[in-house]
């Protein structure tokens, strides 16, 4: 039973999950290329590496990322869904590669000033050449790992991309997907860009892309946002019904608004009036802004 309620629970929060992946997984591979470049032009520090893997009890962005796809696909079928299987596999060495390199890199940043001050001030003895061997293999560790890393990050995101072309139907997935389309972009842009990930998933219009968009911030009363969303998808299609009718509901629910703050007002005021007696002129007053907010212009 205990084990029925796990997963409608995350069957109930699914889309949510995966938003959240491609959104860990953006911020991570973009941390990694930031660190990559780093590390090729003067050298990698520990700064920022402790925050990006994180702790057992302070978990960072690629702890967070493994921990929501094992929960995601760590028991399906590699043979039915081979590409949410490989990409949970791809996640989990990123994460223990991550791991060693933050290691390694805390012992050359912390460790390895303070040899080399000790072996300028004293006499040579066996362990200091020791000591020299042990450090080069350490930074050649960190050269393997950067380069392992940077293999994984692009076949991971190729996974991801034929994994995120199967849903479709996740509209929290979409709206992030053109709230950060700029971030997403340097994912794939070798292979086409978000675009093409967005042509494959809408391939009768980018249109149906930003409908959703609209109408998920419509459910979330996020109304200004909302009719950006459906005036982008009539610039993509000036005959898309589905952003028309978006905009005639959006209206609609603004002037509900307009008429229940009205009603709210007028009530407030007399009371207010009731009970001290205040003029007309100090009674409150309805702000233009909310009446501004509802578009007059003609719904056809």
């Amino acid at each position: 039973m205990e084990n029925t309620d796990k997963q409608s629970w995350l069957e109930e929060r699914k889309d949510l999950f995966v938003k959240n992946v491609l959104r860990d997984f953006t911020h991570s591979y973009s941390f990694f290329l930031k660190i990559e470049k780093k590390y090729r032009d003067a050298g990698i520090t520990y700064e920022g590496l402790d925050n990006w893997v994180g702790t057992q009890t302070d978990r960072g962005t690629l702890w967070v990322l493994k921990d929501n796809c094992h929960r995601l696909w760590k028991d399906i079928d590699p043979d039915s869904q081979p590409e949410p299987f490989f990409f949970d596999w791809m996640v989990g060495a990123i994460f223990h590669e991550a791991m060693k390199l933050k290691e390694n890199v805390y012992m050359v940043d912390r460790y390895h000033p303070a040899y080399q001050v000790a072996s300028t001030t004293t006499t040579a003895y066996d362990w200091q050449e020791k000591c020299q061997h042990f450090f080069e293999e350490t930074l050649e560790d960190i050269q393997r790992g950067i380069n392992r890393l940077e293999n994984l990050f692009v076949c991971a995101a190729e996974h991801l991309k034929s994994l995120l072309l199967t849903e479709r139907d996740n509209s929290l997935l979409v709206r992030f997907m053109l709230e950060h389309k700029s971030d997403i972009n340097k994912l794939w842009q070798k292979s086409g860009g978000l675009n093409q990930i967005l042509d494959a998933m809408f391939p009768s219009g980018l249109d149906g892309a930003y409908c959703m968009t609209g109408e998920n911030y419509l459910e979330g009363s996020w109304y200004v946002e909302a009719r950006m969303a459906f005036i982008e998808a009539l610039k993509i299609n000036p005959d898309c019904q589905e952003a028309k009718t978006g905009l005639r509901i959006l209206e609609k629910r603004l002037k509900e608004l307009a008429h229940m703050l009205e009603r709210e007002y007028t009530l407030a005021n007399s009371n207010q009036v009731q009970g001290n007696g205040l003029s007309d002129s100090e009674t409150f007053a309805i702000p233009e802004a909310i009446n501004s907010s509802v578009d007059t212009t003609d719904e056809a």
